[in-house]
């Protein structure tokens, strides 16, 4: 899924959960961000010592890149239920990485990243929830189930929906995965995108103790999303994200003024030069002197605390199998 789930979505349905304005942006800053932190940087902090953070995405999800394996499983395609009836295929097969939407170990890597209230955390944790439902039924790792075969000539590397472009991400297209059996060929992911709301504000609602409105977001929701779509008609995908992204803004507007989304502003607020998009791993950076109250230092952190806790999680899983370039 894409920046209107990742960051505008998950920002209303913080809002509505009760988190304050400045909360949820820190919440939808950081699940939007784990999409745009491709790019490792060292920055010198004021003791000269050097800084380096890690990635939670590569730079082109269609074209992954096998020697960070790591990072697909743990932030884009948690493993879960491999013998879920809605993962089944036509050639029987099973994964033990298969992600399958809002399993036990998402649920309860979401609740442990998140026990000791850190807003970046949770946005990370709220990425990866959601990637569940919209990544289900691939594997992230280099796998040939991943194939969609009968579609186009499969690539070389088969991780995750990479086969697939950005039909998982579309949120009102009808589309058919050959590789499941037929009653579960047709998907709908305007489905998916209603359940994964509705799980992410139960559990947002879980930690505020707040009353709930979903009747209401739900309808929000349903009203921005456009007319189903199918795959034939994906010439008109980009049209719509733009009117959708608008819709969310004016929704969003009626909570709290700021709602836009740059993903060097973090970067930017936590350095002394001027950053240069074009060659951000190059430049030479310098951290200001209050850098460890900056939302990028405290998102990178983050980062690194939820995969010592998603690795510690799914060690049974990992430890069974063998990754190479892990």
């Amino acid at each position: 899924m894409n920046i209107e789930f990742h960051y505008y979505v998950v920002k209303y349905l913080a809002l509505e959960a009760g988190f304050d304005s400045g909360e949820a942006q820190i919440i939808a800053y950081s699940s939007q961000f784990v999409d745009d932190n491709t790019y490792t940087v060292k920055i010198r902090k004021p003791d000269s010592e050097i800084y380096e953070n890690q990635i939670s995405q590569t730079p082109d999800v269609l074209a992954p890149q096998t020697h960070t394996m790591r990072i697909y499983p743990l932030f884009h395609y948690l493993p879960g239920d491999p013998t879920s009836a809605k993962a089944s295929r036509r050639d029987g097969k099973m994964h033990i990485l298969m992600t399958t939407p809002a399993s036990t170990h998402a649920q309860e890597i979401f609740f442990e990243s998140t026990k000791n209230e850190d807003l970046y955390l949770l946005g990370i944790a709220s990425h990866m929830l959601s990637d569940t439902f919209f990544n289900q039924n691939f594997i992230g790792n280099c796998d040939g189930m991943n194939a969609i075969k009968g579609t186009w000539e499969p690539l070389e590397l088969h991780i995750g929906h990479a086969d697939a472009g950005h039909k998982p991400d579309i949120p009102n297209l009808v589309w058919i995965d050959p590789r499941l059996i037929e009653k579960n060929q047709e998907i709908n992911n305007k489905d998916r995108f209603i359940y994964a709301a509705h799980k992410l504000y139960n559990n947002y609602l879980f930690m505020t103790s707040q009353q709930g409105n979903w009747s209401q977001i739900k309808k929000n929701l349903n009203s921005i999303i456009a007319e189903p779509i199918n795959e034939n008609q994906l010439n008109k995908y980009e049209e719509q994200l733009e009117q959708r992204c608008d819709k969310f803004q004016k929704l969003l507007s009626e909570y709290c003024s700021d709602n836009t989304y740059d993903p060097l502003n973090w970067l930017m607020k936590a350095v002394n030069e001027k950053i240069s998009k074009d060659n951000i791993t190059e430049q030479e950076l310098s951290f200001i002197p209050d850098y460890q109250k900056s939302d990028w230092f405290n998102f990178q952190e983050a980062v690194k605390e939820y995969q010592k806790t998603a690795n510690r999680k799914l060690e049974p899983i990992f430890g069974s199998i063998e990754f190479k370039n892990w």
